[in-house]
């Protein structure tokens, strides 16, 4: 497991069954030590009742809640009219993603296809699966060609079924709510954005999402680097120049899709988005730049892929400090 998402989870007062320590699963997908909410459907009316009653504010096409596992977002989801389970969200992923297990559980005929990579090293092997409608509380998501990928060896809850990924991303404008533990989804044909928070380039490369950043290392060196956007990561920053810090220990690193690694982690001076400045940012030196849920949490963030903008506002997490890692 990423020694970073071990420093998140150091302060909490237990830790989360995974696939390999969990007792048989309930019929409840939210039967879990650390989620025990309110019926999801109440929540959901109550935050699309609730969420956008300002006039200026455009009307969500519909909200849904998320709780969450570390820094990870889970919500419910159901395919092709099954019931609801657990899926994280997951940015960072180009295709949603099931289980097989879940996948034979829907009666999915199911085709190999070539691997593909995660945060891990090496290859994950994967298979597709036919088209699928995926919904989220009344919002329908089209899924040309949800991945087959085997999720057991991800440090995730063993009751979550699979990943949902960019194509909710690329469809609709949506806006990303820690404060009030939401997702809220936009027709982009008719949404303008109201809230004031600040606007930078969201650059949409075929099924990936990044946006640009300066980091500051080491300090009073700065370079501007482009970082996929993956909600699926709990890492702040990850990119390979953080080797430069004056503060840099070996790590191991991965901790999702493919084989944990040895590398490195290191001090960023400061991480800058847009107009916002995060100081001291613990991050690791993988190959594959990208920016994670530490630094995302600290935001409500809009996604509006189909104009290319994103849009930050800043909550009172952006003063928080960043965790260390534990010694490894």
């Amino acid at each position: 497991m990423n020694d970073l998402r071990f420093a998140l989870r150091a302060t909490e007062a237990h830790s989360i069954p995974t696939r390999h320590n969990q007792p048989a699963p309930s019929s409840n997908p939210m039967n879990h030590p650390r989620l025990n909410p309110p019926p999801f459907a109440i929540i959901a009316a109550l935050l699309f009742s609730v969420a956008y009653s300002m006039s200026a504010a455009p009307a969500p096409l519909g909200a849904f809640p998320f709780k969450r596992d570390g820094q990870l977002l889970l919500v419910e989801a159901s395919i092709n009219k099954s019931a609801a389970v657990l899926f994280v969200v997951d940015s960072g992923a180009s295709h949603t993603v099931f289980d097989p297990k879940f996948a034979k559980e829907l009666s999915l005929k199911v085709e190999s296809a070539p691997s593909t990579t995660g945060n891990g090293a090496g290859d994950v092997a994967k298979s597709v699966a036919p088209p699928a409608v995926m919904t989220l509380n009344g919002v329908k998501v089209e899924l040309a060609e949800p991945w087959v990928i085997d999720l057991s060896k991800v440090p995730i809850p063993s009751s979550v079924k699979g990943l949902v990924g960019a194509e909710l991303f690329k469809k609709y404008v949506v806006r990303m709510d820690p404060v009030r533990s939401t997702f809220s989804v936009f027709d982009p044909a008719s949404y303008h954005y109201e809230a004031g928070g600040a606007s930078i380039p969201l650059l949409v490369e075929g099924d990936k999402l990044f946006l640009e950043a300066t980091l500051e290392v080491p300090a009073g060196k700065t370079v501007t680097h482009k970082l996929r956007i993956d909600t699926g990561i709990e890492s702040s920053v990850n990119d390979e120049i953080v080797k430069q810090s004056a503060e840099v220990r070996s790590s191991t690193l991965g901790g999702g899709l493919g084989e944990d690694f040895k590398s490195y982690s290191g001090v960023f001076t400061s991480v800058k988005i847009g107009p916002y400045l995060v100081r001291h940012v613990w991050g690791p030196g993988g190959p594959r730049p990208a920016i994670g849920m530490e630094l995302l949490r600290r935001f409500i963030i809009t996604f509006d892929a189909p104009h290319g903008r994103l849009y930050l506002e800043p909550t009172a997490a952006l003063a928080e400090p960043v965790p260390t890692p534990p010694p490894n």
